[in-house]
C-alpha cells in the first residue's frame, strides 16, 4: 500500500482528534472500498497453490520489482521501459505517481483540487491562530486530506501502478493480472499465500494484511478482502 503519508502538523492534528479519526475509521476498510474500480482475479478456495508464472525476461511481481520496472530503477529509465504511462496521475506529497500503459489517465482539475488542498494543509500547519474557529477549520482541512489520501491509496492499488519520490522508486503497486513467481495473485486464497511465504517471513498487520520483509530495504503487502487477495504491494521502508 502507499502508507505513513503525514505532514508535519501530524501532531496538531492528533491533538485535534480529526485525522487520527478520520484515518482509523477508514483504514479498517480500505482494502474493501474501490473507489474508480479496476475489478481483481479469482481463485479456487482451499485448493493447491497456483502453477508458477513462465520465466519470461520480465520480473513477476515480487521483491525485485515487476515487468521491466526493477527496485533501483530510476524515474527517468522507468518511463523509458514503457511499462507506465508517460504523464504522472498524482504529484502531491512529494510522490510522482504513474499509472501503467492502459490504466487511468491524469485527471487535471483533480489533480489541481488535490494540489490545492495540499496547499492549504500546509499552510494550516503553519498557522499561529489558536481560536476555535481557526482550529475547526485546520481540523476539516486534515479530514479532507485524509479522505483524499485514502482515496488516492484505494485508486492506486487498485490500478497499480508506480510512485517515485525524489526521482526514486517508493511502491510498486501490482496490477490485476500480475502474478508472483509463486502464482499468487489478486483472487488467490489465504491458505495458497500462507503456504507460499509463512516460512519466509509473511506475517498478518494489525489492518489485517499480510506483510513480507523483501530485502533490502523493502516490504511486499498482500492487503486481503476477506480470505481472499485483494490488492498487492511493494513498498521501500521510510
Amino acid at each position: 500500500m502507499i502508507k505513513g503519508e503525514t505532514h508535519t502538523g501530524w501532531w496538531r492534528r492528533a491533538m485535534l482528534g480529526t485525522l487520527s479519526f478520520v484515518v482509523a475509521g477508514t483504514m479498517a476498510t480500505a482494502c474493501s472500498t474501490t473507489p474508480e474500480a479496476v475489478p481483481g482475479g479469482g481463485g479456487a478456495s482451499g485448493g493447491p497453490l497456483l502453477e508458477p508464472v513462465a520465466a519470461t525476461s520480465l520480473l513477476p511481481f515480487g521483491p525485485d520489482g515487476f515487468g521491466h520496472l526493477t527496485v533501483d530503477i530510476a524515474e527517468e529509465d522507468a518511463l523509458a521501459t514503457g511499462d507506465l504511462q508517460p504523464d504522472p496521475i498524482s504529484t502531491v506529497q512529494n510522490r510522482t505517481v504513474y499509472s501503467f500503459t492502459g490504466g487511468p489517465a491524469p485527471d487535471p482539475a483533480k489533480m489541481a483540487e488535490d494540489l490545492k488542498l495540499e496547499d492549504e494543509v500546509a499552510k494550516a500547519d503553519n498557522h499561529t491562530s489558536t481560536s476555535a474557529e481557526a482550529n475547526a477549520n485546520a481540523a476539516q482541512l486534515y479530514a479532507d486530506s485524509a479522505r483524499r489520501t485514502l482515496e488516492r491509496m484505494n485508486a492506486f492499488l487498485d490500478a497499480g501502478g508506480a510512485a517515485f519520490r525524489r526521482g526514486s522508486l517508493d511502491t510498486l503497486a501490482a496490477p490485476k493480472d500480475a502474478a508472483t513467481a509463486e502464482g499468487i495473485k489478486r483472487g488467490s486464497k489465504r491458505a495458497d499465500l500462507l503456504a507460499a511465504y509463512e516460512n519466509r517471513g509473511l506475517a498478518r498487520a494489525s489492518d489485517g494484511s499480510y506483510r513480507m520483509p523483501a530485502g533490502r530495504g523493502w516490504t511486499i503487502t498482500f492487503d486481503m478482502d476477506g480470505d481472499t487477495v485483494k490488492f498487492m504491494s511493494l513498498t521501500k521502508k521510510p
